[in-house]
């Protein structure tokens, strides 16, 4: 992990802490920042407040978040990204709603198992289109059936 060094002089607070790490408080322009910093004075996390309120950064090698009751992640535009996996799993339900559109795209394969599947289009239609065939395997294939 490869975090900014960000050298701010004139410090209006500050404090050594165990291990080397630092703690210390700032006025920049319109914010008041607190920054902690590892022995080599990388940035570890950044409290930045302002008249627009805080926002915090944090730069770690593993974050845990854990909530015994609900955990709510709100914003304008929320971003998860990933270089090697990302995972969710629910062991109960899992809904999704999209207020406007949804678009998946995957350059491997998509497999998606159930004990029931059912697409419905409540307005408009259901277009299927392959390069190549469409296979349709099953015990009775039906159609226009309810």
């Amino acid at each position: 992990m490869e975090t900014k060094v960000d050298i701010i002089s004139n410090p209006i607070y500050q404090k050594p802490l165990k291990k080397g790490h630092s703690l210390a408080v700032h006025s920049e322009n319109d914010s008041d920042i607190v920054r902690v910093r590892n022995a080599k004075g990388l940035v570890l996390f950044t409290i930045e407040v302002s008249s627009k309120g805080a926002t915090l950064n944090i730069e770690a090698e593993n974050i845990s978040i854990i909530a015994k009751n609900k955990l709510h992640l709100s914003g304008e535009e929320v971003n998860i990204s990933s270089q090697k996996q990302l995972s969710l799993k629910s062991e109960g339900s899992f809904n999704q709603y999209v207020k406007g559109d949804k678009t998946i795209e995957t350059q491997g394969a998509n497999i998606e198992t159930a004990k029931t599947q059912c697409i419905k289009a409540s307005l408009g239609d259901i277009k299927l289109k392959a390069n190549d065939d469409i296979k349709l395997n099953g015990e009775r294939v039906k159609l226009n059936c309810d």
